[in-house]
C-alpha cells in the first residue's frame, strides 16, 4: 500500500470513529454533554434578543466567554444536529494546523510520518468530546493552534514575512483569548520572542499596537459596561485564592502530572533524553529544586477543591487516590517528571516561561485536565525547545503513541460507561 493510500486509510478510520462517537453521543471526558446541555439556552437567548443578552450576559451566571454562543447563534439554524455537525467538522481544522505546524518545526522529517502523527489528536478524549458536544474551550484551542502556526512561520520562514506572521499570530491569539480567556496569557511568550527579534523598532510598536487595539473591546465589555462574567459567583474563587500557596502548588503538581500523560509514550519508546546525572553539577541548585518540590507536596491538598464539583485533578491524581487512597503515587510520578522538566528548563529558559504561563492560565482553584488538553501536547511538540526532537518521528514510536492514546480513549469511555 502506498503512503498516500495509508494516510487516506488512517483518515477514514479515525474520522469514522469520530462520526460513530457522534451518533452514540460519546462523552469520554464525562462532562462535555452536561456542559453542552446546560448552556444550550445561552445561544437561544442570543438568537431571541442579541443586544439584551449581550448587555446582560453576566446575569446568566456563567464564566464562559459569550463569543462561542454569539458565533453559534450566527450559524444558519437548521437544527441542533446541524450545529453539532458544523462544529465537529470545523474542529477538524485543529489536526490540520497541527500538521502544518509540525512541518515547520520538523522540516527534515518525512511528511508521511507527520500526517499520521497529527491525526492522533482525534483520539484525545477532550477533542472528541468537545467536538461531539461543542464547547467554547475547543474553539479557543482552534484559534490557539492557528496562532502557533503563524508564530512558527515567523520563527522559521523567510525574513520578508516576519512582521505579517507576527501580526497574524497576535490576531489569532486574540481570537483564542476571546473564546477562552486562559489563552490570553500566552501573549507573554510570543511577545518575548518578538522583542528579541525586533528590539525597540517600529515593528514591535505595530505588534504592541495591535495587541492594544484587540484588547479594547474585551476590557470595555468587562469593566466599562461592567459585564464582568469572569468574576461572577460561579468563578470558583478566581482572584481570591489565586496567590495562595495551596492553589499555586496544586497547579504545580497537577500540571506536572498532566505532562507525564503526554510524555509517557516517549518514555516507553525511549525517545526522551532523560539523564538524572545531567540535571545540575551544583549541589546548591539541586537542593533548591528539591526544596521547591518538597514544599509543593507539603502544601498540596486538592481534596477540598474536588468536593466543589466532584471532579478535576487529572488522571494521575484520581489513579493515586483510587488505588492507594493517598497522593504518594501522584508525588512519585510528578517527581520524576519534574526532573525531566528541569532538564528542559535548563536547555532553554523559554520552556520555563511556558510552564509558568500554564500555571497563570488557570486562575480559578478548580483544575480540570481537559483545560490543558491538547495545549500541553502542543507545547511539548511545537513550542518547547527540547533535545528529543531530532530523533522522535520514527514509525515505531508513532505506532506506540497510537496504541497508547487508543487505550487511553478506551479506558476513558469505559470508565464513563461503568460510572
Amino acid at each position: 500500500m502506498e503512503k498516500t493510500q495509508k494516510i487516506n486509510f488512517f483518515i477514514i478510520i479515525i474520522y469514522s470513529s469520530l462520526i460513530t462517537g457522534y451518533f452514540f453521543g460519546e462523552d469520554s471526558i464525562g462532562g462535555a454533554y452536561k456542559d453542552y446541555a446546560g448552556l444550550q439556552y445561552v445561544a437561544e437567548k442570543f438568537n431571541n434578543n442579541f443586544i439584551l443578552t449581550l448587555l446582560n450576559y453576566d446575569e446568566l451566571g456563567h464564566r464562559q466567554s459569550p463569543i462561542f454562543f454569539i458565533f453559534k447563534s450566527l450559524v444558519i439554524d437548521f437544527g441542533e444536529n446541524f450545529h453539532r455537525l458544523f462544529f465537529l467538522h470545523l474542529f477538524l481544522l485543529i489536526p490540520l494546523f497541527f500538521y502544518k505546524s509540525l512541518k515547520l518545526t520538523y522540516p527534515k522529517v518525512d511528511k508521511y510520518y507527520l500526517k499520521i502523527f497529527s491525526l492522533i489528536l482525534l483520539l484525545f478524549p477532550t477533542i472528541r468530546s468537545y467536538s461531539i458536544w461543542p464547547d467554547p474551550h475547543l474553539l479557543g484551542v482552534l484559534f490557539f493552534t492557528i496562532s502557533i502556526y503563524f508564530y512558527l512561520k515567523f520563527k522559521f520562514i523567510e525574513k520578508k514575512n516576519h512582521l505579517k506572521n507576527s501580526l497574524l499570530n497576535t490576531f489569532f491569539l486574540a481570537l483564542a483569548a476571546y473564546c477562552s480567556p486562559n489563552f490570553g496569557v500566552f501573549v507573554i511568550f510570543f511577545l518575548f520572542d518578538f522583542f528579541k527579534k525586533y528590539k525597540f523598532s517600529n515593528k514591535i510598536f505595530f505588534i504592541l499596537l495591535l495587541n492594544f487595539l484587540l484588547s479594547i473591546p474585551f476590557f470595555y465589555y468587562l469593566f466599562v459596561l461592567d459585564i464582568n462574567f469572569i468574576f461572577n459567583n460561579t468563578g470558583w474563587d478566581i482572584g481570591e485564592n489565586f496567590y495562595s500557596l495551596n492553589n499555586i502548588f496544586n497547579k504545580f503538581i497537577i500540571i506536572i502530572s498532566i505532562f507525564f500523560i503526554y510524555l509517557l509514550p516517549l518514555l516507553v519508546s525511549k525517545e526522551l533524553d532523560y539523564k538524572f546525572t545531567e540535571i545540575s553539577n551544583s549541589k546548591i541548585e539541586i537542593s533548591i529544586y528539591l526544596i521547591i518540590f518538597v514544599i509543593a507536596c507539603y502544601f498540596f491538598d486538592f481534596s477540598n477543591v474536588y468536593k466543589l464539583t466532584n471532579s478535576g485533578g487529572g488522571v494521575i491524581y484520581h489513579l493515586s487516590n483510587y488505588i492507594f487512597n493517598n497522593n504518594y503515587l501522584l508525588f512519585t510520578i510528578c517527581f520524576f517528571t519534574y526532573l525531566y522538566l528541569i532538564q528542559t528548563f535548563k536547555f532553554d529558559r523559554k520552556n520555563l516561561i511556558l510552564f509558568t504561563i500554564l500555571i497563570l492560565s488557570n486562575p480559578q482553584i478548580t483544575i480540570w485536565q481537559a483545560n490543558f488538553s491538547p495545549t500541553i501536547f502542543f507545547l511539548i511538540f511545537l513550542l518547547f525547545n527540547s533535545n528529543f526532537k531530532k530523533e522522535f518521528f520514527k514509525l515505531r514510536t508513532i505506532y506506540i503513541s497510537y496504541i497508547y492514546f487508543f487505550l487511553y480513549l478506551v479506558a476513558s469511555i469505559s470508565k464513563k460507561m461503568i460510572i
